[in-house]
């Protein structure tokens, strides 16, 4: 069973090691840049599956004090977002349905009219784009960010859409 709780600090040890181990399609986080992310989110939570550490997910909602460039990038063009800053599933959570339910909590819950995210293109994260592409995710832009050249993805949850 798949279900999320909110991050605690005994957390930090496998959320690192787990963001270690993708940091090629995420960018590097050390112990005093996660505590400040959190502090920043509206959603830190970890992922769990059947009892176990599964993951985890940062978000942000407009008004939040994150540095982050695409953060930045999407709240220049809408209002009211959510944006998903990362979510990273260990290799043992595939295709066993944790990330469409993480999603399906995510979009139901986030209180947004939008969830905004990006997704490599250079290099290519085909099964990624392929997921948000099937979930209602459309591209709304490209940038390079942190070395790679991404898609910038956005979805309406709320009918009132509307970049600027």
């Amino acid at each position: 069973m798949t279900r999320t709780r909110p991050m605690v600090p005994d957390d930090h040890a496998e959320v690192l090691a787990l963001n270690a181990d993708f940091v090629e399609l995420l960018s590097p986080i050390d112990e005093e840049r996660l505590q400040r992310l959190v502090a920043w989110s509206d959603r830190a939570l970890v992922v769990e599956l059947d009892g176990g550490f599964a993951g985890f997910v940062l978000t942000f909602a407009t008004g939040s004090a994150y540095d982050g460039e695409n953060f930045a990038w999407f709240g220049a063009r809408y209002d009211d977002l959510h944006y998903l800053d990362r979510i990273v599933l260990a290799p043992h959570t595939r295709r066993q349905g944790v990330a469409s339910a993480v999603y399906d909590e995510l979009e139901r819950d986030c209180g947004r009219p939008v969830l905004c995210l990006e997704v490599n293109l250079e290099p290519p994260n085909e099964a990624s784009l392929a997921f948000h592409r099937g979930r209602g995710y459309v591209e709304v832009g490209q940038r390079e960010s942190g070395g790679h050249l991404v898609s910038m993805m956005a979805k309406a949850l709320a009918p009132d859409l509307s970049a600027g």
